[in-house]
């Protein structure tokens, strides 16, 4: 898995990387993999797929942040991260996301194809807007298009992510 990261982490347009909270890396698979991402100035997301899953202990000391799945997993997820590390949350509403930004999101992930509702939040609210799921040139480009503040594109950890990456950055500079 980290044999794939470097070439993808030394693009200046990455800028996180979220990693399941559940997965347990050793002690010095650990070192090695935060190592990566401080070098390349990119963030540790954890992602919490279920509020019920543990986080390592480990692993939650060196993140930079937490991805709920749920403005309902805030709460609990504040509790056990603290204050002084960035929460965002997927929503699928305009009411979910707003009781996100209300119970302390960083910022509001939503789903690509909802472009109207990451127009609309981009346009009257101040947390940054994540469209997810971009697999396709198209997808990038309707996203942007929406004004979403990040792109969040699935990785599969291995030497296809590099090109698709590549693809995705080339499709938003024409």
């Amino acid at each position: 898995m980290l044999d794939a990261l470097p070439g993808l982490l030394a693009r200046p347009e990455v800028t996180a990387l979220r990693f399941p909270a559940a997965h347990n890396l050793d002690k010095k698979q650990l070192s090695k993999f935060v190592s990566l991402l401080h070098e390349n100035d990119v963030a540790l997301m954890l992602d919490v797929a279920d509020v019920t899953v543990s986080i390592s202990p480990d692993l939650l000391k060196v993140a930079d942040g937490i991805h709920a799945p749920s403005p309902d997993s805030l709460p609990v997820l504040r509790k056990i991260a603290g204050e002084n590390i960035q929460i965002g949350c997927f929503c699928q509403s305009r009411d979910e996301a707003m009781q996100a930004g209300e119970s302390g999101a960083d910022y509001i992930a939503f789903p690509s194809e909802h472009t109207d509702m990451i127009k609309w939040w981009t346009s009257v609210m101040e947390l940054p807007a994540v469209a997810e799921n971009i697999v396709s040139a198209e997808a990038a480009r309707t996203a942007k298009d929406s004004a979403a503040d990040f792109l969040a594109i699935p990785l599969k950890l291995d030497d296809s992510d590099q090109d698709i990456v590549i693809q995705l950055i080339s499709a938003l500079s024409t």
